[in-house]
Order: C-alpha cells, then structure tokens, then sequence
C-alpha cells in the first residue's frame, strides 16, 4: 500500500486535507445523494488513516480538545470514547495526564516548532501504571476551521527501556552481586582520577581478598559460597559513602575506589586507613548462610570469613589505572603475608 510509505504523522495529515473536501463538497453545486456519498467516503477514508496507524493517536483541537482517537489509544490505555472526546486532553481519566512534560510539548514546544518527535515522557497512568511513552506531534492548519489541529501520536517504549537497563546491567554489572564489574570499574577509576586532577585532593583503591573463602565452597557447595559473596557486597557498601565505588573484580576479590579525600597525603592516607579497618571489621562478622536443598529441611551454617585490604593512593594522572590496581593489589598481598 502506497500510504505504508509514508510516515505516520505524514500519512494522517491527510486527515485535515480530507476535512476540508468535506467543507468543499458541501458548497459545491450538484446531486446532493452524491454529495453527500462523496462526503461520507472522503470521512471513512480520513478515519481508516486514523486507525490504520498501529500507535496510539489522538486528534486535538487548538484549545487541547480531543476531537478523535484510534482503536489502539483507547485499547493501550484503558479508556473509552465516550470519556475522551471533547474533553481536554489534561482532563483524562482524573486528570492523569496533566503531565508537565506533555504540557511543555504542547504549549511551549509545537507553538514554535509545528513538528516535533521522539519526545520522551515516564508517567505513571491510573489504568496502566507507570510507562515510558514516545511523543511524535504535528501541528496542522485547517482552512475549513480556520484554526490548528494537532496530531498526537505515542508508543509504548516501556519494554525496549527495559531491555536496555538489562542489556547495560550485563555489561556493567556483576550478576550475582549486582554490584559494578570489571568494565565500570575501569570507567568509576578514570572518574576518580579526573575529578582528582580537578579539585586537587587524593583518592584511594583499596584491593580486598576474602580469606578462608576456598574452604566454605568446598565443603558447601558453590552456592553457599555465592550466598557469602552477596552478604559480602552489603556490608562493603555500608562501609562507604555514596560518592564511592564498591566493585566485585573477580572470584572473592573486591575493590573500593574512595573519592575526595584530602589535599595532604598523610592526611589522605589516615582517612583510607580508617575505611580499611571498618571494613576489616565489618566482613570479620560470623556469616549465617542457610542452605537449601531438594527434599531436605533447611539448615543454617555460621561461617567465620575474614579479608586482607590492600591501599593504593592516587592523585591526578600521576599514575596509571593499570599501576594503581598493581600497587593495591601488590599491598593486599603483603598485608596477607603471601609473596607475589
């Protein structure tokens, strides 16, 4: 079909220059049977465009009036016709769509612009719940009223966002322990290093190693052992505030990046000692894990788990990420006693 070439707002537009056949036959001289047939085919085919559109579209009138909707706005969003034309489209279902960023497309943006597309809103709707919507509108001069329309056309981006949180939470974050991996370490690292160089103050990377972590996996099990790891991650995050990073680098090691600290080396150093310790202190605490399996009651195991902390200071781009990762984790094994 020649009309699927064209854009939706494009393809709808036709409705206003169909409109005004409407205003012209109806002046025009002839056999008003035919008239009127021509009328009422010049309507349908206006409206058939309407529907044909598989997004949700409203018709406004210049003062923000609902003068039409599709199947698929009422469908999508759990309303009927009858509680949508002629009214103002704020009005809507207990005024849940006075939405501040659609008043700005409508009042402040289309004024100047005509057209405007991929504007996008997160609402919450009454029948629905909250949705990431895609606005696409067109303004329209109608001769035949002599007054705008607007063509208001939405979808649905709720899913697809969706999927782009889990798509980048795979890239950037450790499944098991949510918290951020390798990759996003790497970028929090060179943030540190930056802001550094910025405001002139140290940062710190603590490299932690957990011990006597190989045994529990051992005697219970991997799963066990990733019940340990989770439990480790919320106490290394209650340790720290939230300008830092708390980063799973691999197995049962872990890293901290500690941001703006102080301007005095010595100073800066005191400060990352004392983060050390708290969480020396913090991960020292018994672990009570429960196990579960298939056919069996569950039982709870306490298991004693403590941690070397390795700290590495850096300023500025002095050194590089690779280095300040070395110099930590060379210390992290000192502090174990284990020559590398």
């Amino acid at each position: 079909m020649e009309d699927s070439k064209k854009t939706k707002l494009q393809l709808v537009q036709e409705i206003a220059d169909l409109r005004q056949r409407c205003a012209t036959l109806e002046q025009a001289a002839g056999d008003r049977n035919q008239l009127e047939a021509d009328i009422m085919d010049a309507w349908n085919y206006a409206e058939s465009i309407v529907e044909s559109v598989r997004e949700p579209l409203v018709v406004l009138s210049s003062d923000l009036k609902i003068l039409s909707a599709n199947h698929s706005f009422y469908e999508t969003f759990k309303v009927t016709p009858r509680a949508t034309i002629g009214n103002f489209i704020y009005d809507l279902g207990n005024r849940q769509w006075d939405i501040p960023k659609l008043r700005a497309l409508l009042e402040d943006i289309l004024p100047s612009v005509t057209v405007f597309n991929d504007y996008e809103v997160e609402h919450d709707f009454l029948n629905i719940g909250r949705k990431i919507i895609l606005l696409n509108a067109r303004e329209i001069f109608r001769k035949d009223i002599g007054s705008n329309i607007i063509l208001l056309a939405m979808e649905d981006i709720t899913e697809r966002k969706q999927m782009e949180t889990q798509i980048r939470e795979l890239a950037f974050y450790d499944a098991l322990t949510k918290l951020p991996n390798r990759r996003l370490l790497n970028d929090r690292l060179g943030q540190a290093m930056s802001a550094s160089q910025r405001s002139g103050r140290y940062c710190a990377l603590l490299f932690l190693d957990l011990d006597n972590f190989k045994p529990l996996n051992d005697t219970h099990g991997h799963g066990v052992g990733d019940l340990l790891l989770i439990e480790v991650a919320n106490r290394l995050k209650s340790c720290v505030r939230e300008i830092d990073t708390v980063a799973r680098f691999g197995g049962d090691e872990f890293v901290v990046i500690l941001n703006d600290l102080n301007v005095d080396k010595a100073e800066s150093a005191s400060q990352a000692e004392i983060v050390a310790e708290k969480i020396r202190t913090a991960l020292s605490a018994p672990y009570l894990l429960t196990i579960k399996q298939e056919g069996k009651a569950e039982t709870a195991i306490e298991h004693h788990c403590t941690a070397s902390v390795g700290v590495a200071l850096f300023i500025n781009h002095e050194d590089s990420q690779d280095d300040i990762l070395k110099f930590a984790d060379t210390a992290m094994y000192q502090a174990k006693g284990v020559k590398r």
